[in-house]
């Protein structure tokens, strides 16, 4: 087990992960990553190329899409394939089940990309360390998700009713409450640094201001990058871009 996550690393994918469970579920599978699919590509090219939500392109561009997600999800497979993936699965389950089992925890590290395993207890430790020493979070006492979402929805419904936002603009922004989450801190560790100090990262990809975020990313984005973008520094690959042009 040790030899294979070694060997595969972070990044492997295991191959045919669906065909261990059954028709129905593959299907259902194929329905939401086709309409996920759609719903990201159909406003883009409508808001970015002007495009029609009728337009031949886009009609063209579903059904192929529709296409290649059958092909690659409900079309048979070999007998050999069908059982590398119940092997797979089998040998995750088994890594799970001895991680939960001595109290390890696995985790991504944080620049070399690989798996590091240790003790659930010191990541607790370490994390509760540097809470202490930063003072820049708490842990709370209670949920304020469903608090924070009706302040959301309200104030979204006010904007809308003094008619200071249009129909689909409230509609963009609008929180769901069947996929909304609160936004939550976690560590991924640095092994490569003595004593292997964690890295904070707070997760809030869900949050119910996740929609306002963005939308006002949206309006805001292209005045910065006309403005600021030319003295920005995005991350490392930028900086090695600007020094390129610059020597």
């Amino acid at each position: 087990q040790l030899d294979d996550l070694s060997r595969n690393g972070p990044n492997y994918i295991r191959p045919n992960q669906t065909y261990v469970y059954s028709h129905k579920y593959r299907q259902k599978r194929v329905e939401q990553e086709y309409n996920r699919m759609l719903d990201v590509s159909v406003p883009y090219l409508v808001r970015v190329h002007y495009m029609s939500n009728t337009s031949t392109i886009i009609k063209t561009f579903s059904q192929e899409l529709a296409t290649c997600l059958y092909e690659r999800y409900m079309v048979p497979i070999s007998y050999l394939h069908i059982d590398r993936a119940r092997q797979e699965l089998k040998l995750v389950k088994s890594i799970q089940h001895l991680l939960n089992k001595s109290k390890y925890t696995l985790r991504v590290t944080d620049k070399s990309g690989i798996f590091h395993i240790g003790r659930a207890i010191d990541y607790e430790h370490k994390g509760e360390a540097y809470r202490q020493k930063t003072r820049a979070y708490v842990e709370l006492e209670s949920d304020p998700l469903w608090t924070v979402f009706d302040k959301v929805i309200h104030l979204l419904n006010d904007l809308r009713s003094k008619k200071h936002i249009l129909a689909w603009q409230h509609e963009k922004m609008m929180p769901k409450r069947d996929k909304v989450a609160l936004a939550y801190l976690y560590f991924i560790p640095k092994p490569h640094k003595e004593g292997t100090p964690l890295r904070p990262i707070v997760s809030s990809m869900k949050t119910p201001t996740t929609g306002i975020s963005k939308f006002l990313d949206q309006l805001l984005r292209p005045l910065f990058d006309k403005h600021v973008r030319s003295t920005t520094i995005i991350d490392n690959v930028d900086l090695i871009h600007r020094l390129e042009a610059y020597v």
